[in-house]
Formats: structure tokens, sequence, C-alpha cells
């Protein structure tokens, strides 16, 4: 069962899958920004970018941390 995608911590490092999709998302959020006319719109993708770029680094961390314990 996959894991559904949601901006919070996390407890264990993302699939390849979950990481490809994370990273899709934050380029969707760029591309909103790069070309929207709405100020309110641009705020709000600016929230999610910050939320997703902040999952991969945590996604990263994680993973960094996995490998120090040998896991």
């Amino acid at each position: 069962a996959e894991r559904r995608m949601s901006m919070r911590l996390l407890e264990q490092p993302f699939s390849i899958f979950e990481k490809e999709e994370t990273l899709r998302m934050l380029n969707g959020c760029v591309a909103r920004i790069c070309v929207s006319d709405d100020a309110l719109e641009i705020i709000r993708m600016v929230g999610f970018a910050n939320s997703y770029i902040s999952m991969l680094a945590q996604n990263n961390m994680l993973r960094i941390a996995n490998a120090e314990k040998g896991e």
C-alpha cells in the first residue's frame, strides 16, 4: 500500500515514486509562481513550494541518518 502524500514530518524516507511526485509538485508550484497574475495564488504557491522543498530536505536527511546507522 502506498502512502498518501501529505505535508507532514516524515517517519521514513520516500520511495522513488514519492520523491518524484514531490519534485513534480514543487515544479508545478514554481511554474504557477512564474505565470500567475493573481497575488494571492503566488503567495499560496510560495507556501506550498516551501512545504515541498522542506519535505525533500527532510527526506534526504533521513536517508543520510539511516545510511550512517547502517540501515
